[in-house]
């Protein structure tokens, strides 16, 4: 029974490795290569809404930070034709400034004023959603924006969700001009700008929308292909077809060799301090995630997928969102427990190169890397539930860790129970 046992591990590990090197080949046929880099710290990235506003900076460490839902866009930066109100978003920059974040600024939104469809209802307010009546406004705006902020904005995605018509209700042939005049409006003024787009989100009808927005001649207008994954009925490994979903599509457009970046993902996760669920949410389908364990583990799994699976940056939605999606109490505003999930899952992957991973019954692992030497290895069960799980021997592993605990030793230990948030094991 012993040799049996060991048998039935070789064979395992050698699917394991033939799975593996499969699955880099087919990338590579495609142009569609991995990173096989470290994993940077901008990497990681959050969406923060009311820092000037009562909400505290966020208590773990991340690289990158995008400015949507800020209220600094074009309606709030120039609320009236030739009047312009920075003391918000000088307020950001200089934060950033300070503590090394990189900022991603969205040109999105049209202000009422400029707005060619003024009394339009939207996702935010009327008008919102519409393109400028005047495009030599749009220039302006993006001229002003960029002119004020050169060398310190580096990052600009133009227009958020545009397959949504809440959020852009114009036609594409006028999202494919704006795209034209912010990008080349952009490199006049500073050539070392990067321009993200288009944001689109979700699958089906968004993934045809996306197709065709690349093949009418935004994809000569964009150095970043900016995409948001949200899954938020699904657990994070429905982001994996997702990502190489979008990544053919590139390659069918002739962009597969640009960055890929989510700059937007979430779910909906429980409160703990008795505020009601808001109706943004709790009406539209979405999956609500329990929130001592469940939420943090889909965040550290999120992450994690995204990089093996090639994106350049993550941007999680949000810290500080008030309708369901926030990493704060909404009435309280206490930090909720997820919050250590984020801390610990930079901690395991800044600077580490992480090795794509395929899921054998039900439990998926991932292999960390530094110095092409191999560190660790993460280890979750992909869907609800506990699995016993053999450590591999050829491992050599002798502490584990989770995400809410301290470094363990093993002490001989071979077996360990698995649930649905990952297990580092070095």
């Amino acid at each position: 029974m012993e040799i049996q046992r060991r048998m039935k591990k070789r064979v395992y590990l050698l699917i394991i490795g033939l799975l593996l090197f499969t699955t880099f080949v087919a990338d590579a046929k495609q142009g569609m290569l991995l990173p096989t880099s470290a994993t940077p710290l901008n990497y990681f990235g959050i969406i923060i809404h009311r820092l000037d506003a009562g909400t505290p900076w966020p208590p773990f460490e991340f690289g990158s930070w995008r400015l949507w839902d800020a209220y600094v866009g074009w309606p709030y930066i120039e609320p009236s034709h030739g009047e312009w109100n920075f003391k918000r978003l000088d307020l950001y920059v200089s934060i950033a400034k300070r503590k090394g974040i990189e900022i991603v600024y969205p040109l999105g939104m049209c202000a009422p004023w400029a707005s060619t469809r003024p009394f339009e209802p939207s996702g935010y307010k009327p008008g919102f959603a519409s393109e400028p009546y005047d495009l030599e406004l749009w220039r302006i705006y993006v001229k002003t924006i960029a002119e004020r902020y050169k060398g310190v904005i580096k990052y600009y995605e133009v227009w958020n969700e545009p397959s949504d018509k809440k959020y852009f209700s114009g036609t594409q042939e006028i999202l494919v001009q704006m795209y034209k005049i912010a990008y080349e409006t952009l490199k006049q003024v500073d050539p070392e700008i990067k321009v993200i787009g288009p944001g689109v989100t979700g699958e089906g009808r968004h993934l045809e929308y996306l197709d065709s927005l690349l093949a009418k001649g935004v994809r000569h207008y964009i150095d970043i292909v900016g995409y948001h994954f949200y899954v938020q009925k699904s657990a994070p490994e429905a982001m994996i077809p997702l990502i190489q979903e979008v990544r053919r599509i590139m390659n069918k457009n002739g962009i597969v060799d640009k960055p890929l970046w989510n700059t937007e993902t979430g779910w909906w996760i429980a409160n703990g301090d008795g505020t009601s669920d808001h109706p943004m949410v709790s009406s539209a389908g979405w999956k609500k995630l329990e929130l001592q364990i469940e939420s943090g583990a889909y965040l550290a799994r999120a992450f994690i997928i995204g990089r093996a699976e090639g994106l350049d940056r993550f941007f999680w939605y949000s810290w500080d969102n008030l309708y369901g999606l926030g990493m704060r109490e909404p009435t309280t505003g206490t930090a909720k427990p997820m919050v250590k999930a984020y801390a610990q899952v930079v901690m395991w992957m800044k600077g580490k190169e992480i090795r794509q991973t395929n899921s054998f019954g039900g439990i998926r692992v991932c292999e960390l890397l530094v110095n092409n030497k191999v560190f660790g290895w993460i280890v979750w069960k992909d869907h609800d539930g506990i699995a016993s799980f053999e450590i591999p021997a050829e491992w050599r592993v002798s502490r584990v860790q989770s995400l809410f605990d301290e470094v363990r030793p093993l002490n001989g230990v071979v077996k360990m129970e698995i649930g649905i948030a990952p297990l580092l094991f070095y």
